[in-house]
């Protein structure tokens, strides 16, 4: 369920799952009429399949300002959802951190090429990757 008076949610080391990024994304989607700007998910290690879930939600959100999943286990794998969600034109991003992941190279490329075509975003942290 939803409650349109939250704006901030932060799950910071829950355990959530890949399983749990599909129940968030219902909630992040755009059908859900949240008013949700902030989300952080720091230190669960869902990886780049549960952001591929969220990044369902999270590409089509045209509310959230700040998104942070800094030591989440994502991979190269999961910057083409990261891409995804930064070329979204209805986006008000400005804050997107990733520290602490496992980009490498070509993940942290793919994430770069996002941010070229993000309208509003202000700041991507991307250290230890």
């Amino acid at each position: 369920m939803v409650c349109p008076n939250v704006i901030i949610l932060e799950l910071l080391d829950n355990g959530i799952t890949e399983l749990g990024c599909q129940f968030l994304n219902k909630v992040i989607s755009p059908e859900s009429k949240a008013n949700l700007m902030h989300l952080k998910l720091d230190h669960n290690t869902f990886g780049s399949a549960g952001l591929k879930n969220l990044a369902e939600g999270l590409s089509r959100n045209c509310y959230i300002t700040l998104i942070s999943m800094n030591y989440c286990n994502i991979d190269e794998t999961g910057a083409r959802s990261c891409f995804e969600i930064l070329i979204n034109s209805k986006s008000l991003l400005e804050d997107f951190s990733l520290n602490g992941n496992h980009l490498g190279n070509k993940g942290v490329i793919e994430v770069l090429r996002g941010t070229s075509v993000a309208k509003n975003l202000k700041k991507i942290y991307l250290s230890d990757n």
